[in-house]
């Protein structure tokens, strides 16, 4: 079982404890700090409680970039925000650059899906 959890995690270090000495605390609890022989420290949970953070970390990184994507295309004023996403989107697949780039990027190849607001003429 051990084995197949870590295939999941995406690690090949499993570790057996046969004699545990508990420092301080209690053996139930779900968050441990472990000492190594070399002196450093290791955090052990609960695997359930890791798997839950982890789907919270990439729930929250994912909220994130949807946020930064939608005020970097809503900021060059799109005429149809799902067509502008869905090519931003694509360009990202390909490309190392930062959403605003990718934006700026697409807004010169693509002048068509935004609005051409010239301020200086609105005045």
């Amino acid at each position: 079982m051990a084995r197949e959890t870590a295939k999941k995690l995406e690690t090949k270090t499993v570790v057996k404890c046969n004699d545990l000495e508990v420092l301080e605390g209690d053996l139930n609890s779900p968050l441990w700090v472990m000492v190594t022989p070399e002196e450093k420290l290791k955090v052990v949970m609960d695997i359930d409680e890791y798997m839950s953070m982890m789907e919270a970390l990439k729930q929250a990184m994912k909220e994130n970039i949807d946020l930064k994507l939608e005020k970097a295309i809503l900021s060059e004023f799109p005429i149809d925000y799902e067509d502008v996403r869905a090519v931003v989107l694509e360009e990202m697949k390909n490309s190392d650059e930062n959403i605003q780039e990718i934006v700026k990027k697409v807004k010169t190849q693509h002048p068509n899906l935004f609005y051409n607001l010239e301020i200086d003429k609105l005045f």
